[in-house]
């Protein structure tokens, strides 16, 4: 009986060690590199890579092409799952289901995932095609709505790094996406027209928490031609307002 008592005290010590590793990376503003997790945790880094490597294999952490550290979207999965108490999920519900039956046009939710948006939760329109959403799965910070309402609205110190990459990645022109991205700020809301998929438009707002800090998006995904995306339409005004009502009550309760 001691000795299983001394291996669970063991197995628990290596658990909560690989949680505080998740705490210290879900803590940090940005992805980390093994240097820093290891000054945050300190752990050596020859320990802290076993960790790492179980931590990334499992879907908890995901490790980007410059050997950075964030949040991974299974873990993320999970943790929208689980919560009872407060859940961006619920209480944004009512409002894509809102969005949904007035526009008949599917909508969705996304939060930011350490690396960039995770949609998190979907209301379909009712029409018979519907266009699919992969809840849970990291979407593109320069091609998406979500990706560059984060990019207009998360600190630059937040954001920049990754933003960064995606630019070269899919050979845009820095230029040309910091002005957009000063137009999406100024106007409150972001458009992308067949960035993803030809003929497939989407338009998203924002969702702020306290002091004013962006914690959701939500977005509407249609069809090019269906879809008015004029500044002046119905589609884009109904969704500031519904995005900044839930906005204020998150402002309460958040």
């Amino acid at each position: 009986m001691k000795m299983d008592i001394e291996m669970s005290g063991l197995g628990i010590q290596s658990l909560e060690l690989g949680i505080n590793i998740l705490k210290k990376i879900g803590e940090a503003d940005k992805p980390l590199s093994i240097s820093e997790i290891s000054d945050l945790c300190e752990i050596s880094k020859s320990k802290l890579h076993r960790y790492l490597t179980s931590l990334c294999r499992t879907g908890f952490l995901q490790r980007d092409s410059s050997l950075h550290y964030s949040i991974g979207s299974d873990l993320i999965t999970i943790g929208s799952n689980a919560s009872k108490n407060f859940n961006i999920k619920d209480l944004a519900r009512p409002t894509l289901i809102k969005l949904r039956d007035a526009l008949n046009e599917t909508v969705f939710l996304s939060i930011w995932g350490g690396s960039g948006p995770y949609p998190l939760d979907i209301a379909e329109s009712k029409r018979q095609i519907n266009i699919g959403i992969r809840v849970g799965y990291q979407a593109s910070n320069v091609l998406t709505t979500s990706g560059r309402l984060f990019a207009a609205f998360l600190p630059e110190l937040v954001i920049k790094e990754l933003i960064h990459k995606e630019i070269i990645e899919h050979n845009l022109d820095p230029e040309e996406f910091k002005n957009e991205i000063s137009e999406v700020r100024k106007n409150g809301y972001s458009i992308t027209r067949e960035s993803l998929i030809p003929g497939i438009v989407a338009v998203g707002c924002p969702v702020f928490g306290r002091d004013n800090k962006i914690i959701a998006t939500i977005s509407v995904v249609g069809i090019l031609g269906v879809l008015d995306l004029s500044s002046d339409s119905e589609l884009i005004n109904l969704l500031k307002k519904d995005c900044m009502e839930l906005s204020h009550s998150l402002q309460f309760e958040y």
